[in-house]
């Protein structure tokens, strides 16, 4: 009975893959981590506070919704009601979608298509003269 409990509150999610749906987390959460630090370093101003925890709340979501319609359908309003709930500047909207994309690309199981998006994200933060169009007071 026990086993049984176990396999259906995994949802056809083998066991076996569990070592692979803790990288997959802990790359988003990496991922979402040094998102902050570049962001918040290049504009001299608090972008994204919690890189880290969005992304690997994000990256969960869709691992878990991510075979599901019904819970995908979920997940998406959940998303949708967590990101409309504070009113942000556009450099602040970027970042949140820069971090969700990094948890999306995560959870579903895209980790090394993450990576080498990321590391470009990263290089043109970085190197293009990009700026805040609210003035710093």
């Amino acid at each position: 009975m026990l086993k049984s409990i176990f396999a259906d509150s995994l949802n056809g999610f083998t066991p076996k893959y569990i070592p692979l749906f803790l990288f997959q987390l802990l790359v988003a959460g990496l991922l979402g981590l040094l998102l902050q630090k570049v962001l918040n370093r290049k504009f001299e101003t608090i972008v994204i506070k919690n890189g880290t925890l969005m992304a690997i709340g994000i990256a969960l979501i869709v691992a878990i919704s991510k075979n599901s319609l019904p819970f995908s359908v979920l997940a998406a309003a959940v998303i949708l009601l967590l990101a409309l709930g504070e009113k942000r500047n556009q450099l602040q909207t970027i970042g949140l979608f820069l971090v969700a994309l990094t948890g999306v690309g995560c959870g579903v199981g895209s980790v090394i298509q993450t990576l080498i998006g990321f590391a470009l994200i990263v290089l043109v933060i970085m190197f293009l003269p990009l700026k805040d169009d609210v003035e710093k007071s």
